[in-house]
Order: C-alpha cells, then structure tokens, then sequence
C-alpha cells in the first residue's frame, strides 16, 4: 500500500517540482535554440581529416565529418569533396551551422545539430510540445489522476533522454 492516503496528497507533493523541472527543460532548449539559430556565429577554415559513413541495411544515409580543429558535422548522402573549408559554427555549444568550400556551399545537406533537417531539432519540438500539454494540465485547475501524473514524467523523463542521447551521438 502507499504511504500517501489519497491521490492528490503525492500529486500535491511533488506537484511544484515537476513544474520548476519542466521550466528548467524549456529554458535549456530555448538557449539552444537561440544558440543555433539567434546568437552570432564564428567562422573558421578548417580542414577534414576523416570522415566516417552511416549506413543502415548497406545504404550510405550519411556522412560524419571530422575536422582539424575538432568540429564534426553530418551531411546527408552527400559527400564533401574538398578537404579546405570554412565553417560558421555558434558560439555557446560550437555547433557547425555553415560549410561551404571553394567551389560549393554545403549548408543545405547538414544535418547535426538543431538544423532544420536534423532529428535533433524534431526531438526538441517533440519535447517541448509535450512540455507545453504537461504545463497545461498541471497549472489548470483541474484535478487529475496519480496515473497521469506519472504519464507526464516518465513521457517527458524518457524524451529528454532522448534529446541528450541525439545531442551525444551528432
């Protein structure tokens, strides 16, 4: 049996802190956001040392660049031909937003990041529509059961896994 003698009483309990947690989440991927798509960027040259494939069932789905400099970014079925490049990367997280080469510019193929082809940036959405519903129902006033309750956390819990696991793998 639980230790709480109604529903409400544990829903009342951690209530606050569900909520100052989902704020803490949204503000973390507004500064994102407004890292990659608001804040300045910084443009470098820079050269490709390696660059790994991405296959799934032995079709190339991407191409994982390395630089000297230590950027990595991700075109999708696009290799890069030319190892001299120039980067614009952004100024919190060093997230490559621009590449372009003498003789092409690469913007449009890249896919890391919260670029707007990226699975990253639809994660994100995901995470914080989801944000949006959770902030609804807990500040209305209307009472819920324990069960969503736990729905909202373990939902929005497994989703910022997510987001962290996509942002360590690009």
């Amino acid at each position: 049996m639980s230790q709480y003698s109604s529903e409400s009483e544990f829903i009342i309990k951690y209530k606050s802190f569900v909520i100052r947690a989902l704020a803490v989440v949204t503000f973390f991927i507004a500064i994102s956001f407004a890292d990659f798509f608001l804040l300045p960027t910084t443009k470098a040259n820079d050269i490709i040392i390696s660059y790994s494939t991405r296959e799934v069932k032995g079709k190339s789905i991407s191409y994982h660049f390395f630089t000297k400099k230590g950027f990595t970014f991700t075109t999708e079925k696009y290799v890069v031909d030319d190892a001299d490049i120039a980067i614009e990367y952004s100024l919190l997280f060093k997230s490559v937003t621009n590449v372009k080469s003498k003789n092409k510019d690469y913007t449009k193929l890249l896919v890391n990041g919260l670029s707007p082809k990226g699975i990253q940036f639809y994660f994100f959405l995901v995470l914080l529509f989801s944000i949006a519903i959770s902030l609804k129902i807990l500040l209305s006033e209307k009472q819920f059961t324990e069960n969503a309750f736990y729905n909202i956390i373990c939902f929005n819990g497994f989703m910022v896994f997510l987001c962290f696991y996509m942002f360590y793998l690009f």
